[in-house]
């Protein structure tokens, strides 16, 4: 029972027992009246001075505390029960009130001449003044004229908070702010009734079996018109109130309160240092001491910052801070603002939820929305992204096949012009005229004797005898006039110039029976020595018709020369770089045959570049191009032989001939079997080509050659039979066509669309965020208002203690 051993009245003998000198107890408590060397220099305070205790009382007074066995006397309504503790001037026993049965404590005062009665009567009365208070000690009877005197207390069991906080160090927040809350309304309802208790620190609060606190020791406590200084206790005491000569103030009970609150939370009263400690232990005297405690307080830091900011909440840690203010016009007026403010606080805490439910919950409801719209929005847009793009792909692969065919009667137009250019009389009859030309036949004679197509490149006389003969350059001269014919005009724009030459063609030879070339006629003059005239391509395709050229090597016995008109595969020209097909046709001469056992004479032949073909003559910035791959298996497959720019780089006299483009094989082979693939155009990686980059759609399809004029004659009327079928895929070109088409332009509405929907979506997300921020900022207004209303009607009111009143002697 710390709290009833350490109340004021036994500290009057402690206080006797102070050396001259004004040391503290070692734990930090002032002295409640001054040291006997000090009394001279505060005569005002001689009449309320502690009488000492002799030393032969105090021995006494441990004898028989050595001795309490036996209650000192019997107390009217009260059974004594057992001994609690002893002090300088007398005993506390623990009894039980006969009529209620409730426990109490009765203090016998045993030594009546070192107490002085007008304190210990100042107490009793304060304390029977406050008895109706539930947070303060109760005096449940007193007998002063009783031998010994005594007063009669309500029993707190649970001993002092300063017992508990020395037990658990520091408490919980909430756990703190209950028993702070409960201690400033019992010094609120001190304060009303006038009392201020003036020392307020933990080991001057009890605490009951439901920990409900008490305020104890009221024996430094004054009336609120009362001028007599009151010593605290260090680190609980107001800087203010730490001086000889001050005056009793609420605001010292609000600094207490809050250094009471400190300790609870922190484990430590504010500013309790060890070097501060040891300041005080040197200064001296009595009033060195409260000088030094007074600059200390006010150059320290504030106490607040010292506490950890995660764990006390900011009201909280306002309040605090306003508690412990060192001027004590900063602090707090009266305890009532600071349960106004704690109740603030409380009705803020409880408002927080439904204000973050109310913040919070619109938003979570507003975030789910989003995220179903979002989710709606994507499942719609991958909807209609799958419906355009399969109608495009489909709409693609139309323009792919109308394009495949459109190619095709191209060609088939070519395959009629090189049938009529080899079947003209004029011709025919001056290359008749030529092969039967002695030293012509003699030289080509030579020439085919060859064993191949490279051994007759050693037939050099018979070249030139060849090359000189006027006879072959009569022919040499018809090919280039009919090739001047299918040739562009530089003069004329390139528009008009295509218009005019809707057929144009790179170069015109025939050779004969051999593979020998007899006569070519070139889009642009050329040296003697790069003229091919007067050597052998047995070996080229357009000679012997099949797809693929053969060996240099190979024995010219063995090759035949085409029975049809034909189209070789694609070969790039090694004047220009760019790539070419030919189109040839066999020609049978009228009357004897000058090839021997062969039935054709010779062939013609013309070559074109892929470019000049019409259908790919597309223009690169448009959204839709028809290109032209290489689909012969081997190490060209996939090639890229034609494409938009290409074309525009060979307008600008530039070729790319010095890399080649190739769609890789699996997707080659996925747009062949007709699948839906995002289709990446090579030709992006190419100079100038970043405009073909991206996502595209593409279709491809094959070529096929037009029937042959010869197999028309014998086209059955019914349905195809599997030979007929097959004669039909042998027609089938090593070419591809493939129409890309730009998924952007494809997918454009769609994008146009998500980006609309979107925007509606994030100015809807907007406007009710808006609202419901400001209508969150006009109930947090409307609150403040009437918080600030509730601080002004309380500002204004003035405190009991504000009250001027006369001072008494």
């Amino acid at each position: 029972m710390f709290g009833y051993r350490d109340s004021l009245t036994d500290r009057f003998a402690f206080v006797a027992r102070l050396r001259s000198d004004g040391q503290t107890s070692d734990d930090g408590e002032m002295p409640n009246s001054l040291p006997n060397d000090d009394r001279n220099e505060q005569s005002s305070l001689t009449p309320e001075m502690t009488e000492a205790q002799s030393v032969g009382g105090q021995a006494a007074a441990r004898r028989m505390s050595l001795q309490a066995t036996v209650p000192p006397a019997d107390v009217p309504g009260v059974r004594v029960e057992r001994f609690l503790g002893a002090g300088a001037f007398g005993q506390v026993w623990v009894g039980r009130d006969l009529n209620t049965g409730r426990g109490v404590a009765v203090k016998f005062y045993l030594h009546r001449g070192g107490v002085n009665w007008s304190l210990l009567s100042r107490e009793v009365k304060n304390l029977v003044q406050l008895s109706a208070d539930r947070h303060v000690v109760q005096v449940l009877e007193v007998g002063w004229d009783a031998d010994p005197p005594y007063y009669v207390m309500e029993l707190i069991e649970g001993g002092s908070l300063e017992e508990m906080l020395q037990r658990r160090g520091r408490l919980p927040v909430g756990e703190a702010v209950d028993l702070f809350s409960k201690i400033c309304t019992g010094l609120n309802h001190c304060h009303g009734k006038g009392v201020l208790h003036c020392d307020v620190k933990p080991a001057n609060v009890l605490l009951a079996a439901d920990n409900e606190p008490r305020l104890a020791d009221f024996g430094q406590s004054r009336m609120s018109h009362d001028q007599t200084p009151a010593m605290g206790t260090l680190f609980y005491m107001a800087p203010e109130q730490a001086d000889l000569n001050s005056t009793p103030d609420s605001r010292w009970d609000v600094y207490a309160a809050g250094a009471l609150l400190y300790r609870m939370l922190s484990g430590n009263a504010p500013h309790r240092e060890a070097s501060l400690l040891s300041q005080l232990d040197t200064a001296g005297s009595l009033p060195g001491r409260l000088a030094r405690y007074r600059e200390a307080i006010a150059n320290s830091p504030p106490a607040v910052d010292q506490l950890p900011r995660r764990s006390i909440d900011r009201p909280l840690r306002r309040i605090l801070q306003k508690c412990l203010e060192v001027d004590p016009k900063n602090r707090y007026a009266n305890m009532q603002q600071v349960i106004d403010d704690l109740a603030r606080r409380d009705a803020a805490r409880t408002r927080q939820p439904l204000m973050l439910l109310g913040i919070v919950g619109p938003l979570l409801l507003l975030l789910a929305t989003c995220v179903f719209a979002f989710r709606s929005i994507d499942r719609a847009t991958e909807s209609a992204t799958n419906a355009l793009r399969t109608e495009a792909f489909g709409s693609n692969q139309l323009a792919a096949r109308f394009a495949a065919q459109t190619l095709e009667t191209e060609i088939h137009s070519y395959f009629e012009l090189c049938n009529q250019e080899a079947s003209r009389k004029s011709f025919q009859t001056l290359l008749q005229a030529t092969l039967e030309e002695p030293a012509i036949e003699t030289a080509l004679q030579a020439i085919g004797e060859s064993e191949s197509s490279e051994q007759a490149l050693k037939q050099t006389d018979a070249r030139d005898t060849l090359l000189d003969s006027q006879q072959r350059l009569k022919l040499n001269q018809y090919l280039e006039d009919r090739l001047a014919l299918y040739t562009p005009d530089a003069s004329l724009p390139e528009d008009e110039s295509r218009r005019k030459t809707r057929q144009r063609l790179a170069s015109l030879f025939v050779c004969d029976a051999k593979g020998t070339i007899l006569a070519i006629a070139y889009g642009k003059p050329v040296k003697r020595e790069d003229d091919s005239a007067g050597r052998n391509f047995a070996y080229r395709t357009y000679y012997n018709g099949l797809r693929d050229d053969l060996s240099k090597t190979t024995p010219l016995d063995e090759i035949t020369p085409l029975k049809a008109t034909h189209l070789s595969s694609a070969f790039q020209s090694t004047a220009t770089g760019l790539w070419k097909v030919a189109i040839s046709t066999p020609i049978r001469l009228p009357g004897d045959s000058q090839s021997g056992s062969s039935d054709v004479d010779a062939v013609f032949v013309m070559t074109i570049n892929l470019g000049d073909f019409r259908l790919l003559q597309s223009r690169r910035e448009a959204s839709q191009v028809a290109v032209l791959i290489e689909a012969r298996q081997g190490p060209l497959r996939g090639l890229v032989l034609q494409h938009p720019l290409m074309d525009s780089e060979r307008t600008e006299g530039e070729t790319l001939s010095e890399k080649r483009y190739q769609v890789p094989e699996p997707l080659l082979n996925r747009l062949v079997a007709g699948d839906d693939a995002v289709y990446h155009d090579p030709m992006a990686q190419a100079k100038d080509g970043s405009e073909f980059a991206g996502d595209w759609l593409a279709a491809m399809q094959p070529i096929t050659l037009p029937e042959s004029q010869y197999a028309q004659d014998d086209a059955p009327t019914h349905a195809p039979t599997d030979a007929q079928a097959a004669e039909r895929r042998d027609r089938e070109t090593d070419l591809l066509v493939l129409v890309q088409y730009r998924l952007s332009e494809v997918l454009g509405p769609v994008g146009q669309l998500r980006k609309s929907l979107f925007q509606e979506g994030l100015a809807s997300i907007a406007s009710i965020l808006f609202v419901t921020f400001a209508l969150w900022w006009v109930v947090r207004r409307v609150t403040d208002d009437e918080r600030l209303d509730g601080v002004t009607a309380t500002e204004d009111e003035t405190p009991p203690e504000a009250i001027e009143t006369s001072t008494l002697g």
